[in-house]
């Protein structure tokens, strides 16, 4: 097999690098005459420059161990700051200091705004989220400024996507807080050479394939099959034939040159670099100038990264803008560093620009539609495939894009050997199919678990994994299953666990097959053959939520809302599942974030199980979703509800009536509010006593005392850590 890779960026070499080392021939072709796209570094007066603003920080330790073995990098503390308003603060800002330091005028109005903030604000937007979240004036002077700068557009069209992203700021118990894409206090940098030393590392081993200065002008298709991709180089024109192809130029130029028009844009950016007469700068990794009268967004100065990098008696900063409006934009730049203080024009020996097209893929409100109609139609062709920031349409960092292409690749290996002639024969629309391992556990219905694993079979999803784990009895429904879907991995639990075991078994085999997202549901439930994929989706898309919620929907009634999701209501004390009985209208439309998921269907990331361990096999059922929510939360983890993946949960009203039942709940409600609630002392009697008049009014008197004495039990069994990955999952009571 032959591929062709289109780019020579940090994508596109990660992609070349893997299949060359798992004997597929490569044909790489790069517009550039350079290799390393916006990840390349270049020398310039006797300095080493990395093209604006790099640093990685990842807690994929997969993905992290493979590019520490690749290139040797020094571990830093951050040191950055944030200009804003004259006035030198501390990043992430602190909303104290923020108050002190502009006092009077934010002093009152951050308060004040942040108090009446409007409710019931609809996530669509930027501006709604920031305003919902921390009121107008922070909004205003904050965070709207610099977002605006970068996009060119209006806060109220800007994607919420963004916000999610990227909307941070610092509290007292910060430094408690584990570390995010979005505030985080260490980062890795190669230990000698800048940045580009990591797509160097990969373009050193497939160099001979590359070819450099070289511009993809049209494609030949026939048959839903890329058949050849023509480019100029030296001024001849040249064709590059493949099996399949691989494209990491920008979505909107791949589509145009199939025939689809886009209506995404992408933002450039110009690095603007000044060569000081002085040893330092600063002393900072780098800055963010916040004002939106400002030109520069951030400034580097890359002998802070490493002191290698340039002569003694000399630095470069690097001012990255993505104003190209104004002609002077060097002039811009200084006068901004000079009224910041930072330097004097006497500090100044000489400047350079670097621009790069499509730098930042501009998050318009909606934005997802559009991709998702571009992947659409780059589907209908079975073997193309597109990775990396500018194909994907995501702000994607070096890290993001090695792990998207070593997920593409494992994909085309894993579809080549289970069909080396075709490729594609059962795909979503997703660029990239990362792997998925499907966990059901199965209930006391051997037709409704058998109807389970069926509608995931059916599922568009290609790169897929399915694991039944069954009770020692249910040989009957292991036969069924083994006769009708052979690919399924049986797993048995052991004899008289719950669901947490048995999600704890599926995970750990999940995940110990290379698994990147695992989604577990229970046997009674059902999910549509696009869900799978429309939830990984929005997880590649928000890298903060580790949780993701489906819209489940009643099998019984499939216009009514089973459950998005589940919150904790303080008075009267009760975990509420969010639309319970209610229509499906537009009130669930929306995505927005939950504080807990049910386990009726979740999809989790893998870093959530590598940070926060497994579920806890104390619970029998009931609370064990809210006690594995609570901990991802309590990580620094989002939970968000995906509304447009949708699955189908069928109730079983009888189970909710006996004494067992309650006894298991009683037990778990112990549990959970001895792990989570504050104070126990009080809280504890206090919402069990409500919960048994609760249920001794609603027709459930005759189960009052099996719920009590579960309750008992729990607070008497032993609590222990839950179990981590690998780790022996069978507590003993």
């Amino acid at each position: 097999m032959k591929a062709v890779i289109i780019g020579a960026g940090t994508a596109g070499l990660t992609a070349a690098f893997l299949l060359k080392r798992r004997g597929v021939e490569i044909e790489v072709i790069e517009r550039d005459s350079y290799a390393g796209g916006g990840a390349h570094s270049f020398e310039w007066q006797g300095h080493t420059c990395d093209w604006a603003t790099h640093r990685l920080f990842t807690h994929d330790e997969h993905t992290l161990q493979q590019l520490l073995s690749l290139v040797p990098m020094n571990r830093l503390e951050r040191r950055s700051r944030v200009y804003l308003g004259g006035k030198w603060l501390k990043d992430p800002v602190d909303v104290a200091q923020l108050c002190s330091r502009f006092f009077p005028g934010k002093t009152a109005a951050i308060p004040w705004t942040y108090f009446t903030r409007p409710k019931g604000l609809p996530e669509d937007s930027f501006k709604n989220y920031v305003q919902a979240r921390f009121g107008a004036a922070l909004s205003d002077f904050l965070f709207s400024p610099y977002t605006v700068k970068m996009f060119g557009i209006p806060p109220e069209q800007i994607s919420v996507e963004w916000a999610r992203k990227k909307v941070r700021i610092a509290g007292p118990l910060d430094v408690f807080k584990p570390g995010s894409k979005k505030k985080f206090n260490y980062f890795y940098y190669p230990a000698e050479g800048g940045y580009g030393v990591i797509p160097d590392r990969l373009y050193t081993e497939v160099k001979d394939h590359v070819r450099l200065s070289a511009q993809v002008s049209s494609f030949a298709f026939e048959d839903g099959n890329i058949k050849s991709v023509s480019y100029r180089q030296n001024g001849a024109q040249q064709t590059a034939t493949g099996d399949i192809f691989i494209s990491t130029v920008p979505l909107t130029d791949l589509c145009r040159m199939l025939g689809h028009d886009s209506s995404l844009t992408y933002r450039p950016v110009s690095a603007v670099y000044l060569l000081m007469n002085k040893p330092q700068t600063s002393p900072y990794h780098w800055i963010y100038f916040m004002d939106g009268d400002v030109t520069v967004n951030r400034l580097c100065e890359f002998k802070n990264l490493n002191h290698s990098l340039g002569p003694d008696n000399t630095n470069v900063i690097c001012a990255e803008v993505t104003d190209h409006n104004p002609p002077d934009v060097v002039e811009k730049v200084i006068k901004d560093l000079i009224g910041s203080g930072l330097i004097t024009r006497d500090d100044i020996l000489d400047t350079n620009v670097v621009r790069r097209d499509h730098s930042y893929p501009v998050y318009r409100c909606d934005y997802e539609q559009d991709v998702d109609a571009a992947e659409k139609f780059l589907a209908r062709f079975n073997n193309l495939r597109s990775v990396g920031r500018a194909a994907q349409f995501e702000h994607m960092e070096v890290d993001d894009c090695f792990s998207a292409a070593t997920q593409l690749v494992r994909e085309i290996i894993a579809e080549t050997k289970t069909s080396p002639e075709v490729l594609h024969t059962k795909r979503s629309d997703l660029s990239v199919e990362p792997k998925l391992a499907v966990v059901v556990a199965s209930l006391e219905s051997a037709d409704d678990t058998l109807a389970c694993v069926q509608s995931v079979a059916a599922s568009d999803y290609g790169s897929l994994d399915i694991l039944l784990v069954t009770d020692p009895a249910e040989q009957g429904l292991r036969d069924r299953i083994t006769t009708a879907l052979p690919h399924v991995q049986l797993l048995t639990r052991p004899s008289g666990m719950g669901i947490p075991a048995a999600f704890n078994l599926g995970c750990n085999s999940a995940l110990g097959r290379n698994a990147d997202f695992v989604f577990l549901c229970q046997g009674g439930s059902t999910v549509e053959a696009n869900a799978l994929g429309k939830l990984v989706r929005v997880a590649q898309r928000d890298p903060e939520a580790g949780i993701l919620a489906p819209k489940i929907l009643s099998y019984e009634r499939q216009d009514h809302i089973w459950s998005i999701g589940a919150q904790f209501r303080k008075f009267p004390p009760s975990i509420k599942t969010i639309g319970l009985g209610q229509r499906d209208d537009k009130r669930f439309t929306e995505s927005r974030e939950v504080e807990f998921a049910v386990s009726s269907g979740l999809l989790v990331k893998r870093e959530v199980f590598e940070r926060i361990g497994l579920f806890d096999p104390g619970y029998r059922f009931y609370y064990e979703d809210v006690d594995f929510s609570k901990r991802a939360r309590k990580a620094g983890f989002r939970i968000r509800f995906a509304p447009e993946a949708k699955m189908y949960h069928k109730e079983v009203m009888e189970l909710s009536r006996t004494p067992e039942f309650h006894y298991t709940w009683g037990e778990s409600f112990s549990r959970y509010y001895r792990r989570h609630v504050r104070p126990l002392v009080v809280k504890l009697p206090l919402h069990l006593a409500y919960l048994l008049i609760r249920e001794a009014l609603t027709g459930n008197a005759k189960n009052v005392p099996s719920l009590f004495r579960g309750a008992m039990k729990g607070m008497h069994k032993r609590i222990s850590d839950p179990p981590q990955l690998d780790a022996e999952f069978i507590e003993q009571s």
